[in-house]
């Protein structure tokens, strides 16, 4: 076999190779849900306009979990209204989303979607019934200039949140 073949015959195998991990870190992408009709799936990455409408649409909803998995101090930096933490980075992870309801619907995001890649597996594979992926994560989220909160989730902070007091909550 000459050097080119081999190079050749490299070059599929890693481009194959590519394909297959970056198909398995979402069971849906962005693209899937843009032409798959009104109903969100009960998986999958969706963009931060989705993350939005989820958001306003169950602003009243017990049933519904903003969850943010970054670190502490990510989160106090900058969160999205409403969220509930849950450190990706912390030694009881995959313990403490093990406690959690697996019958309510969730919306999870980071900093910029990879701790979530892998955490909406196990949640997946934990049973959890509804579960979206906020692809680009809140980097993405500030980007197009959606509303944060900034300090500790348990004490008073700054919110700059219009486009949840338009709607009449948050």
């Amino acid at each position: 076999m000459n050097t080119l073949t081999k190079s050749v015959g490299r070059l599929a195998f890693v481009l194959l190779m590519g394909a297959a991990i970056s198909g398995c870190w979402a069971a849906q992408s962005v693209d899937d849900l843009a032409g798959g009709g009104d109903e969100m799936p009960r998986y999958g990455v969706i963009t931060s306009q989705q993350a939005l409408d989820l958001i306003l649409a169950h602003q009243e909803d017990p049933a519904f979990v903003l969850l943010d998995l970054r670190t502490l101090a990510e989160v106090e930096a900058s969160h999205i209204a409403g969220t509930i933490h849950l450190d990706y980075y912390g030694p009881t992870f995959r313990d403490d989303l093990a406690l959690l309801d697996r019958d309510k619907t969730y919306l999870i995001y980071c900093r910029t979607a990879n701790r979530t890649g892998i955490a909406y597996d196990i949640m997946e594979e934990l049973g959890f019934e509804r579960v979206y992926d906020m692809g680009g994560g809140i980097t993405q989220w500030l980007a197009e200039g959606y509303p944060v909160c900034a300090g500790p989730l348990d004490a008073e902070h700054h919110c700059n949140n219009e486009l949840f007091e338009s709607s009449g909550s948050v």
